[in-house]
């Protein structure tokens, strides 16, 4: 009798001591987290909100898939204490920084937050989008710093976002090299095109998933970026606005009739290669694949079909030396895909880098679930 009283006062005793310790984690004043180094500062996130963070700040999670690869191009990476899991996942970030593999990756997808891991990394400061921000808020005392959550990103917001970031991680002179970076080269392509007529300029379609359907509308960061590199985007007068299931915002599913009727110069795509396009008897009148002109969406950091730092710049690029390679002779893009690598993400790449890259043969892990 003595024996299983003693027993259920150590497991009383133990139930206790653990509640103790990780009921602080969720109930914690943000005050004790940011004041815990003694200093502190107040930043204003990309909604307006002012957040105060200790200072200085080294332990950050970063959530959003696409957004994680600012740290690289900033310099912070060690100021990371979590991240979105493709992040993680990214073959091409993890041969550079293997250390981003140990790191814990508590967001996958948009809304899917696990809070256990998250509250284990410890973190000063979340940085999330809406959807994410909300939950975290709404069950932590964590501070939350917002991005503008929109898929009509076009350069003037990447320019705020890259200062943002550079304001949190205090890497103001690396945002500025980076956007000094993007002018020149949104300048040197719109010099190089600007004589094209408006007849003559290549209309260029991106068909993603297998089906080739699915594509950025023209109310998101693609059209600018369709524009800058000199050509047409097929599909300008689509909106995408609003939810669709089973598709990520931005994203709107096409007919094939529309596909003929617009007749892109250009197909790009994500799923596949493009020698099935090419077979495929629905896709043989379209003029992209009668000359032999679907292309496979490069992968980098991350697939160049979201608006990051590295897209920003790289795929406009891409597609006017595809568009117009007699006005792009001179333009190198395994050259130019090395260069921005080693200037703004501190990464050496190999020439046989560089072409997997444009490729589209490095591996990203989205986690649970895929990135459509």
């Amino acid at each position: 009798m003595r024996s299983q009283r003693t027993k259920a006062i150590t497991i009383t005793l133990s139930v206790t001591i653990t509640l103790l310790c990780v009921l602080p984690l969720f109930a914690a004043p943000s005050d004790d987290r940011t004041t815990r180094s003694g200093k502190a500062r107040v930043i204003t996130d990309m909604t307006g909100r002012q957040v105060r963070v200790p200072d200085p700040l080294p332990r950050v999670a970063l959530f959003g898939g696409p957004t994680g690869q600012v740290a690289y191009a900033l310099g912070a990476q060690r100021q990371l204490c979590a991240v979105t899991a493709s992040l993680k996942g990214s073959e091409l970030i993890g041969s550079f920084d293997p250390l981003v593999k140990k790191l814990p990756a508590p967001r996958t997808t948009s809304g899917h937050v696990n809070m256990e891991e998250l509250l284990i990394a410890d973190a000063q400061l979340v940085i999330a989008g809406s959807l994410d921000g909300s939950i975290v808020e709404k069950k932590t005392r964590i501070p939350v710093a917002y991005t503008e959550s929109t898929m009509a990103h076009g350069y003037d917001l990447l320019k705020e976002e890259v200062r943002f970031y550079g304001n949190v991680f205090q890497k103001q002179a690396r945002a500025e090299r980076y956007i000094r970076y993007l002018e020149k080269t949104i300048a040197y392509l719109r010099a190089r095109t600007e004589g094209i007529p408006k007849d003559r300029r290549k209309m260029v379609f991106n068909g993603y998933g297998p089906s080739h359907l699915v594509t950025l509308g023209g109310d998101t960061f693609m059209h600018e970026r369709i524009d800058v590199a000199g050509c047409v985007d097929a599909v300008a007068g689509i909106s995408t606005a609003g939810a669709k299931e089973g598709l990520h915002s931005g994203l709107a599913e096409m007919s094939m009739e529309r596909v003929l009727g617009w007749n892109p110069d250009i197909v790009v795509i994500d799923t596949g290669e493009p020698a099935d396009v090419y077979k495929d008897p629905k896709w043989k009148s379209v003029k992209a694949v009668q000359t032999r002109r679907v292309f496979k969406q490069p992968v980098g950091a991350f697939v160049w079909d979201r608006p990051t730092v590295e897209a920003g710049v790289l795929y406009p690029l891409w597609l006017a030396k595809l568009a117009y390679p007699e006005r792009f002779s001179d333009l190198d893009m395994i050259k130019e895909i090395k260069t921005f690598y080693r200037e703004i993400m501190s990464f050496e790449l190999s020439n046989a880098q560089a072409q997997k890259v444009l490729d589209g043969k490095f591996s990203i892990n989205y986690g649970i679930a895929g990135r459509r």
